[in-house]
Protein backbone atom coordinates (compact mmCIF):
# COMPACT_ATOMS: atom_id res chain seq x y z
CA UNK A 1 0.00 0.00 0.00
CA UNK A 2 2.75 2.52 0.84
CA UNK A 3 4.47 1.65 -2.43
CA UNK A 4 1.28 2.32 -4.40
CA UNK A 5 0.81 5.65 -2.64
CA UNK A 6 4.40 6.75 -3.27
CA UNK A 7 4.05 5.71 -6.90
CA UNK A 8 0.87 7.77 -7.10
CA UNK A 9 2.65 10.84 -5.66
CA UNK A 10 5.58 10.33 -8.02
CA UNK A 11 3.24 10.10 -11.02
CA UNK A 12 1.25 13.11 -9.87
CA UNK A 13 4.44 15.17 -9.53
CA UNK A 14 5.67 14.06 -12.95
CA UNK A 15 2.36 14.93 -14.62
CA UNK A 16 2.40 18.36 -12.96
CA UNK A 17 5.85 19.03 -14.44
CA UNK A 18 4.60 17.78 -17.80
CA UNK A 19 1.64 20.13 -17.62
CA UNK A 20 3.93 23.08 -16.93
CA UNK A 21 6.12 22.12 -19.88
CA UNK A 22 3.07 21.70 -22.12
CA UNK A 23 1.69 25.13 -21.14
CA UNK A 24 5.08 26.77 -21.67
CA UNK A 25 5.43 25.24 -25.14
CA UNK A 26 1.86 26.16 -26.13
CA UNK A 27 2.26 29.68 -24.80
CA UNK A 28 5.49 30.23 -26.70
CA UNK A 29 4.03 28.83 -29.92
CA UNK A 30 0.71 30.73 -29.74
CA UNK A 31 2.24 34.09 -28.78
CA UNK A 32 5.41 34.16 -30.84
CA UNK A 33 5.13 31.81 -33.79
CA UNK A 34 5.23 34.83 -36.11
CA UNK A 35 8.76 35.67 -34.90
CA UNK A 36 10.10 32.14 -34.32
CA UNK A 37 12.14 30.33 -36.93
CA UNK A 38 10.51 27.52 -38.88
CA UNK A 39 12.75 25.03 -37.07
CA UNK A 40 11.69 26.29 -33.63
CA UNK A 41 8.01 26.13 -34.61
CA UNK A 42 8.42 22.53 -35.77
CA UNK A 43 10.26 21.62 -32.55
CA UNK A 44 7.54 23.16 -30.36
CA UNK A 45 4.80 21.41 -32.31
CA UNK A 46 6.59 18.12 -31.82
CA UNK A 47 6.91 18.65 -28.05
CA UNK A 48 3.22 19.59 -27.78
CA UNK A 49 2.04 16.55 -29.73
CA UNK A 50 4.36 14.14 -27.90
CA UNK A 51 3.39 15.56 -24.48
CA UNK A 52 -0.23 14.57 -25.09
CA UNK A 53 0.74 10.94 -25.64
CA UNK A 54 3.46 10.80 -22.93
CA UNK A 55 0.86 11.87 -20.36
CA UNK A 56 -0.59 8.35 -20.42
CA UNK A 57 2.75 6.70 -19.63
CA UNK A 58 4.46 6.04 -16.31
CA UNK A 59 6.27 8.48 -14.01
CA UNK A 60 9.75 7.55 -15.23
CA UNK A 61 8.88 8.04 -18.90
CA UNK A 62 7.19 11.36 -18.18
CA UNK A 63 10.15 12.58 -16.09
CA UNK A 64 12.62 11.58 -18.77
CA UNK A 65 10.56 13.46 -21.42
CA UNK A 66 10.30 16.59 -19.29
CA UNK A 67 14.01 16.61 -18.41
CA UNK A 68 14.92 16.19 -22.05
CA UNK A 69 12.71 19.00 -23.36
CA UNK A 70 12.79 21.58 -20.58
CA UNK A 71 16.06 23.08 -21.78
CA UNK A 72 14.70 23.21 -25.35
CA UNK A 73 11.64 25.24 -24.34
CA UNK A 74 13.71 27.34 -21.90
CA UNK A 75 15.97 28.34 -24.76
CA UNK A 76 13.05 29.59 -26.83
CA UNK A 77 10.87 30.91 -24.00
CA UNK A 78 12.41 33.50 -21.67
CA UNK A 79 9.15 33.55 -19.71
CA UNK A 80 9.35 29.97 -18.56
CA UNK A 81 8.91 31.17 -14.99
CA UNK A 82 5.28 30.68 -13.96
CA UNK A 83 4.96 34.09 -12.29
CA UNK A 84 6.43 35.85 -15.31
CA UNK A 85 4.05 33.99 -17.62
CA UNK A 86 1.10 34.92 -15.44
CA UNK A 87 2.09 38.60 -15.46
CA UNK A 88 2.53 38.58 -19.22
CA UNK A 89 -0.83 36.82 -19.69
CA UNK A 90 -2.51 39.43 -17.51
CA UNK A 91 -0.90 42.26 -19.46
CA UNK A 92 -1.98 40.67 -22.74
CA UNK A 93 -5.57 40.43 -21.50
CA UNK A 94 -5.42 44.01 -20.24
CA UNK A 95 -4.14 45.24 -23.59
CA UNK A 96 -6.95 43.45 -25.42
CA UNK A 97 -9.55 44.79 -22.97
CA UNK A 98 -8.31 48.35 -23.41
CA UNK A 99 -8.26 47.89 -27.16
CA UNK A 100 -11.86 46.68 -27.18
CA UNK A 101 -12.97 49.44 -24.80
CA UNK A 102 -11.34 52.21 -26.82
CA UNK A 103 -12.62 50.66 -30.02
CA UNK A 104 -16.19 50.69 -28.68
CA UNK A 105 -15.70 54.26 -27.48
CA UNK A 106 -14.34 55.43 -30.82
CA UNK A 107 -16.81 53.58 -33.02
CA UNK A 108 -20.02 53.17 -31.06
CA UNK A 109 -20.49 54.47 -27.50
CA UNK A 110 -18.78 57.53 -26.08
CA UNK A 111 -19.27 58.87 -22.54
CA UNK A 112 -20.01 62.54 -21.99
CA UNK A 113 -20.63 64.75 -18.98
CA UNK A 114 -23.17 67.59 -19.05
CA UNK A 115 -21.48 70.68 -17.56
CA UNK A 116 -24.26 73.29 -17.84
CA UNK A 117 -28.01 73.62 -17.40
CA UNK A 118 -28.81 74.39 -21.04
CA UNK A 119 -30.86 71.17 -21.41
CA UNK A 120 -32.54 71.36 -18.01
CA UNK A 121 -34.70 69.67 -16.89
CA UNK A 122 -34.22 66.99 -19.59
CA UNK A 123 -30.55 66.77 -18.61
CA UNK A 124 -28.79 68.51 -15.75
CA UNK A 125 -25.38 70.11 -15.61
CA UNK A 126 -23.53 70.77 -12.36
CA UNK A 127 -26.22 71.93 -9.94
CA UNK A 128 -27.19 72.40 -6.33
CA UNK A 129 -29.62 69.93 -4.77
CA UNK A 130 -31.45 71.19 -1.71
CA UNK A 131 -31.82 68.78 1.22
CA UNK A 132 -35.55 69.46 1.59
CA UNK A 133 -36.11 69.07 -2.14
CA UNK A 134 -34.19 65.78 -2.22
CA UNK A 135 -36.17 64.39 0.71
CA UNK A 136 -39.43 65.43 -0.93
CA UNK A 137 -38.81 64.45 -4.56
CA UNK A 138 -35.81 62.09 -4.56
CA UNK A 139 -35.96 58.30 -4.68
CA UNK A 140 -34.63 56.25 -1.77
CA UNK A 141 -31.57 55.39 -3.86
CA UNK A 142 -30.78 59.01 -4.76
CA UNK A 143 -31.30 60.07 -1.12
CA UNK A 144 -28.69 57.48 -0.19
CA UNK A 145 -26.16 58.06 -2.99
CA UNK A 146 -26.12 61.85 -3.42
CA UNK A 147 -24.81 62.60 0.09
CA UNK A 148 -22.14 59.91 -0.35
CA UNK A 149 -20.90 61.06 -3.76
CA UNK A 150 -21.41 64.84 -3.79
CA UNK A 151 -19.65 67.75 -2.02
CA UNK A 152 -21.62 69.20 0.89
CA UNK A 153 -23.01 72.68 0.28
CA UNK A 154 -24.01 74.08 3.68
CA UNK A 155 -23.76 77.66 4.89
CA UNK A 156 -25.13 79.05 8.17
CA UNK A 157 -24.59 82.78 8.53
CA UNK A 158 -22.37 83.69 11.49
CA UNK A 159 -22.72 87.48 11.36
CA UNK A 160 -25.44 89.94 10.28
CA UNK A 161 -24.56 91.66 7.05
CA UNK A 162 -24.74 92.04 3.30
CA UNK A 163 -23.87 89.36 0.76
CA UNK A 164 -20.92 90.63 -1.22
CA UNK A 165 -21.27 90.20 -4.98
CA UNK A 166 -17.50 89.83 -5.34
CA UNK A 167 -16.87 86.08 -5.50
CA UNK A 168 -13.38 84.60 -5.37
CA UNK A 169 -12.36 81.28 -6.87
CA UNK A 170 -10.84 78.91 -4.29
CA UNK A 171 -10.04 75.94 -6.47
CA UNK A 172 -8.42 72.79 -5.14
CA UNK A 173 -6.66 70.12 -7.17
CA UNK A 174 -9.87 68.17 -7.82
CA UNK A 175 -12.72 70.68 -7.47
CA UNK A 176 -13.92 74.21 -8.09
CA UNK A 177 -14.91 76.23 -5.05
CA UNK A 178 -16.03 79.81 -4.44
CA UNK A 179 -15.29 82.10 -1.51
CA UNK A 180 -18.10 84.49 -0.62
CA UNK A 181 -18.42 87.11 2.11
CA UNK A 182 -21.41 87.94 4.29
CA UNK A 183 -21.08 90.65 6.92
CA UNK A 184 -17.29 90.54 6.76
CA UNK A 185 -17.09 86.76 7.28
CA UNK A 186 -15.66 84.56 4.52
CA UNK A 187 -17.31 81.26 3.57
CA UNK A 188 -16.35 78.63 0.98
CA UNK A 189 -18.94 76.70 -1.04
CA UNK A 190 -18.32 74.07 -3.73
CA UNK A 191 -18.81 75.09 -7.35
CA UNK A 192 -19.31 78.44 -9.03
CA UNK A 193 -21.53 80.43 -6.66
CA UNK A 194 -22.85 82.89 -9.23
CA UNK A 195 -23.92 80.15 -11.66
CA UNK A 196 -25.05 77.33 -9.40
CA UNK A 197 -26.84 78.98 -6.48
CA UNK A 198 -28.50 81.89 -8.26
CA UNK A 199 -31.94 80.26 -8.52
CA UNK A 200 -32.22 79.49 -4.82
CA UNK A 201 -35.37 80.88 -3.23
CA UNK A 202 -33.42 82.12 -0.20
CA UNK A 203 -30.94 84.15 -2.28
CA UNK A 204 -31.06 87.81 -1.13
CA UNK A 205 -28.81 90.74 -0.28
CA UNK A 206 -29.09 90.94 3.52
CA UNK A 207 -28.76 88.07 6.01
CA UNK A 208 -29.22 87.71 9.75
CA UNK A 209 -27.01 85.67 12.03
CA UNK A 210 -28.26 82.07 12.19
CA UNK A 211 -29.94 82.08 8.76
CA UNK A 212 -29.14 79.14 6.48
CA UNK A 213 -28.23 80.27 2.98
CA UNK A 214 -28.00 76.72 1.62
CA UNK A 215 -28.29 73.19 2.98
CA UNK A 216 -27.70 70.54 0.34
CA UNK A 217 -25.11 69.12 -2.05
CA UNK A 218 -23.36 70.08 -5.27
CA UNK A 219 -24.15 67.33 -7.79
CA UNK A 220 -21.95 66.81 -10.83
CA UNK A 221 -23.61 66.97 -14.21
CA UNK A 222 -25.40 64.03 -15.75
CA UNK A 223 -23.01 61.47 -17.22
CA UNK A 224 -24.38 59.79 -20.33
CA UNK A 225 -23.47 57.55 -23.23
CA UNK A 226 -23.72 58.89 -26.77
CA UNK A 227 -24.34 56.37 -29.53
CA UNK A 228 -22.36 57.26 -32.66
CA UNK A 229 -23.49 54.79 -35.33
CA UNK A 230 -27.22 55.11 -36.00
CA UNK A 231 -27.02 58.66 -37.39
CA UNK A 232 -25.35 57.16 -40.46
CA UNK A 233 -28.32 54.82 -41.07
CA UNK A 234 -31.45 56.51 -39.70
CA UNK A 235 -30.17 60.05 -40.22
CA UNK A 236 -30.75 62.90 -37.77
CA UNK A 237 -34.37 63.64 -36.95
CA UNK A 238 -36.22 66.63 -35.67
CA UNK A 239 -36.41 66.43 -31.86
CA UNK A 240 -33.28 64.28 -31.38
CA UNK A 241 -31.06 65.09 -28.41
CA UNK A 242 -27.69 65.14 -30.14
CA UNK A 243 -24.02 65.81 -29.39
CA UNK A 244 -21.86 67.73 -31.86
CA UNK A 245 -18.48 69.41 -31.91
CA UNK A 246 -18.07 73.17 -32.21
CA UNK A 247 -15.43 73.36 -34.94
CA UNK A 248 -15.95 76.50 -37.06
CA UNK A 249 -18.96 77.53 -34.93
CA UNK A 250 -18.59 81.04 -33.53
CA UNK A 251 -20.88 83.04 -31.24
CA UNK A 252 -20.85 86.83 -31.39
CA UNK A 253 -22.26 87.03 -27.84
CA UNK A 254 -19.71 84.98 -25.92
CA UNK A 255 -17.07 82.29 -26.54
CA UNK A 256 -18.38 78.75 -26.73
CA UNK A 257 -17.65 76.92 -23.50
CA UNK A 258 -16.28 73.65 -24.85
CA UNK A 259 -15.49 71.44 -27.83
CA UNK A 260 -18.63 69.31 -27.45
CA UNK A 261 -22.19 70.61 -27.08
CA UNK A 262 -25.48 68.82 -26.53
CA UNK A 263 -28.77 70.30 -27.74
CA UNK A 264 -32.13 69.28 -29.19
CA UNK A 265 -32.30 69.28 -32.99
CA UNK A 266 -35.01 71.74 -34.01
CA UNK A 267 -34.52 72.30 -37.71
CA UNK A 268 -33.53 69.97 -40.56
CA UNK A 269 -32.11 71.18 -43.89
CA UNK A 270 -34.74 73.34 -45.59
CA UNK A 271 -36.84 73.93 -42.44
CA UNK A 272 -37.79 77.47 -41.47
CA UNK A 273 -37.87 78.25 -37.73
CA UNK A 274 -39.51 80.99 -35.68
CA UNK A 275 -40.58 81.64 -32.07
CA UNK A 276 -43.89 83.37 -31.39
CA UNK A 277 -44.86 84.09 -27.79
CA UNK A 278 -42.46 81.45 -26.40
CA UNK A 279 -43.94 78.87 -28.80
CA UNK A 280 -41.56 77.24 -31.28
CA UNK A 281 -42.93 76.94 -34.80
CA UNK A 282 -41.50 75.06 -37.77
CA UNK A 283 -42.28 75.19 -41.48
CA UNK A 284 -41.01 72.02 -43.05
CA UNK A 285 -39.11 72.06 -46.31
CA UNK A 286 -41.55 72.28 -49.22
CA UNK A 287 -44.54 73.31 -47.09
CA UNK A 288 -46.21 76.73 -46.93
CA UNK A 289 -47.60 76.79 -43.37
CA UNK A 290 -45.87 76.85 -39.99
CA UNK A 291 -46.75 74.13 -37.48
CA UNK A 292 -46.40 74.27 -33.72
CA UNK A 293 -43.30 72.19 -32.93
CA UNK A 294 -45.10 70.44 -30.05
CA UNK A 295 -47.20 68.61 -32.66
CA UNK A 296 -44.10 67.30 -34.43
CA UNK A 297 -42.19 65.72 -31.52
CA UNK A 298 -43.01 65.00 -27.84
CA UNK A 299 -39.76 66.69 -26.77
CA UNK A 300 -41.09 70.04 -27.95
CA UNK A 301 -44.41 69.34 -26.22
CA UNK A 302 -42.55 68.92 -22.92
CA UNK A 303 -40.75 72.21 -23.41
CA UNK A 304 -44.05 74.02 -24.00
CA UNK A 305 -45.82 72.29 -21.08
CA UNK A 306 -44.80 74.90 -18.46
CA UNK A 307 -44.42 72.05 -15.97
CA UNK A 308 -41.51 70.75 -13.90
CA UNK A 309 -39.09 73.47 -14.99
CA UNK A 310 -39.95 73.55 -18.71
CA UNK A 311 -40.83 77.10 -19.75
CA UNK A 312 -41.23 77.29 -23.52
CA UNK A 313 -38.72 78.86 -25.89
CA UNK A 314 -37.25 82.32 -25.39
CA UNK A 315 -37.10 84.47 -28.54
CA UNK A 316 -33.57 85.84 -28.81
CA UNK A 317 -30.68 86.40 -31.18
CA UNK A 318 -31.47 85.48 -34.77
CA UNK A 319 -34.82 84.17 -33.52
CA UNK A 320 -35.84 87.38 -31.76
CA UNK A 321 -39.55 88.29 -31.95
CA UNK A 322 -40.75 88.42 -35.53
CA UNK A 323 -37.62 86.87 -37.03
CA UNK A 324 -37.22 83.51 -38.71
CA UNK A 325 -34.35 81.47 -40.14
CA UNK A 326 -34.14 78.82 -42.84
CA UNK A 327 -31.70 75.94 -42.33
CA UNK A 328 -29.24 75.59 -45.24
CA UNK A 329 -28.36 72.32 -46.97
CA UNK A 330 -26.22 69.87 -44.95
CA UNK A 331 -26.80 71.86 -41.76
CA UNK A 332 -29.02 71.61 -38.68
CA UNK A 333 -30.48 74.07 -36.18
CA UNK A 334 -30.48 73.26 -32.45
CA UNK A 335 -31.81 74.78 -29.23
CA UNK A 336 -31.39 73.92 -25.57
CA UNK A 337 -34.52 72.83 -23.71
CA UNK A 338 -33.68 75.56 -21.18
CA UNK A 339 -33.53 78.50 -23.60
CA UNK A 340 -33.42 81.03 -20.75
CA UNK A 341 -29.90 79.72 -20.01
CA UNK A 342 -28.62 78.24 -23.26
CA UNK A 343 -25.99 79.34 -25.76
CA UNK A 344 -27.47 77.72 -28.86
CA UNK A 345 -28.45 78.22 -32.48
CA UNK A 346 -30.12 81.54 -31.71
CA UNK A 347 -26.63 82.92 -31.05
CA UNK A 348 -24.32 80.99 -33.37
CA UNK A 349 -26.51 79.76 -36.21
CA UNK A 350 -26.30 76.34 -37.80
CA UNK A 351 -24.43 73.06 -37.21
CA UNK A 352 -22.63 71.56 -40.22
CA UNK A 353 -23.51 67.90 -40.82
CA UNK A 354 -19.85 66.91 -40.46
CA UNK A 355 -19.86 68.20 -36.85
CA UNK A 356 -22.49 65.74 -35.63
CA UNK A 357 -21.14 63.13 -33.18
CA UNK A 358 -24.17 61.05 -32.17
CA UNK A 359 -27.36 60.71 -30.16
CA UNK A 360 -27.71 60.81 -26.37
CA UNK A 361 -28.76 57.32 -25.27
CA UNK A 362 -28.82 56.94 -21.50
CA UNK A 363 -27.76 58.61 -18.28
CA UNK A 364 -25.57 56.23 -16.27
CA UNK A 365 -24.70 58.61 -13.42
CA UNK A 366 -25.90 59.98 -11.05
CA UNK A 367 -28.80 57.77 -9.97
CA UNK A 368 -31.66 60.25 -10.05
CA UNK A 369 -35.06 60.48 -11.66
CA UNK A 370 -33.27 60.95 -15.00
CA UNK A 371 -31.23 57.73 -14.70
CA UNK A 372 -31.83 55.51 -17.71
CA UNK A 373 -32.81 56.29 -21.30
CA UNK A 374 -32.63 59.97 -22.24
CA UNK A 375 -35.73 62.02 -23.01
CA UNK A 376 -38.32 59.40 -22.07
CA UNK A 377 -39.79 61.04 -18.94
CA UNK A 378 -42.85 63.24 -18.75
CA UNK A 379 -42.42 66.56 -16.94
CA UNK A 380 -42.91 66.57 -13.17
CA UNK A 381 -46.54 67.50 -12.61
CA UNK A 382 -45.79 70.82 -10.93
CA UNK A 383 -46.19 74.26 -12.53
CA UNK A 384 -42.91 75.89 -13.50
CA UNK A 385 -41.91 78.92 -11.47
CA UNK A 386 -39.66 81.49 -13.08
CA UNK A 387 -36.90 81.65 -12.20
CA UNK A 388 -37.60 78.01 -11.49
CA UNK A 389 -36.76 76.48 -8.11
CA UNK A 390 -34.33 73.60 -7.76
CA UNK A 391 -36.71 72.17 -5.17
CA UNK A 392 -39.27 71.60 -7.91
CA UNK A 393 -36.60 69.84 -9.97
Amino acid sequence: MPNKFSEYLKLRKARKRLKELFKAACYRYDCDRDILSETDCTTLNGIIEEAESVCKQGADEITEFVDRNCSVVDRMNPLQNKTARSIRSFLDILAVAFGVAFGIRALYLQPFKIPTGSMQPTLFGIHYVDRAGLEKHGSSLSRFLIPLTSPRAYLKVQQDGELSRSYKAKNSLFSENTQINIGGVDYVLPGNFGNIYRYMDCMKDQYQKGEVLCDGWLVTGDHLFVERVSIYFRGIKRGDVAVFNTENIVSENQPLGGYYYIKRIVGLPGDTIRIDGNILKIRKKGETEFQIAAKLHPGFAKTDSMKGGYHGHIADGILADGQEVTVPKNHYFALGDNTSNSLDGRHWGFIPRRNMIGLAVNVFWPVTRRWGFVDTLDPIDEPTRLPYSMEIQ
